[in-house]
Parts: structure tokens; C-alpha cells; sequence
């Protein structure tokens, strides 16, 4: 299965990777479970994609929060930094 290449593309950050492995993992599960004649066999591939895709979900939410933060410090930093990079102008009058 995928589920290995999936979780490790999304480690990575590879997200483009990730959503073409993940089509892929969806087949593959499809194909596993059409290969299982039996109940206890199919609800056995499904137990264990729910699993994997369940700690994907998890995985993408971490990072996304980790991403968020670092987009909304470095937004931060550059509004702070174009303020110090502008030049000071004083003007006297009197």
C-alpha cells in the first residue's frame, strides 16, 4: 500500500506529492478490498486505512498549524521591519 510513501511525502511537506499518493492509497484500499472475499478481510483493510488516514489528518494538522505560525511571525516581522527600513523625517515648524 501507499499509506508509508503517503506519510512520508507529507513529513516531507510535499503536498502536491502527498494528494497524488493519497488518490493513489484511496485505489489501492479499493483494490485490496475487492481482493477480500471474506467480511472479517475487508473490514480489516478498512480499520487499517481509517488508521493510516486518520494520522495523515493528524500529520496535516500539525504541520498547517506550524505553518500558520510561521507565516504569521514572519508577517509580522516584515510589518515591523518596513517600519524600521523606512526612512525618519522630522519636520520643525516655529
Amino acid at each position: 500500500m501507499y499509506s508509508d510513501e503517503l506519510t512520508r511525502a507529507l513529513e516531507a511537506g510535499d503536498f502536491e506529492a502527498a494528494e497524488r499518493l493519497a488518490a493513489e492509497y484511496g485505489r489501492d484500499v479499493l483494490e485490496h478490498l475487492r481482493a477480500n472475499g471474506d467480511a472479517a478481510g475487508r473490514e480489516a483493510v478498512l480499520r487499517r486505512a481509517l488508521d493510516t488516514l486518520n494520522d495523515c489528518l493528524h500529520l496535516t494538522r500539525v504541520l498547517r498549524a506550524h505553518l500558520a505560525t510561521q507565516v504569521r511571525e514572519n508577517s509580522l516581522a516584515c510589518r515591523y521591519g518596513a517600519a524600521i527600513s523606512e526612512p525618519q523625517r522630522w519636520q520643525f515648524e516655529g
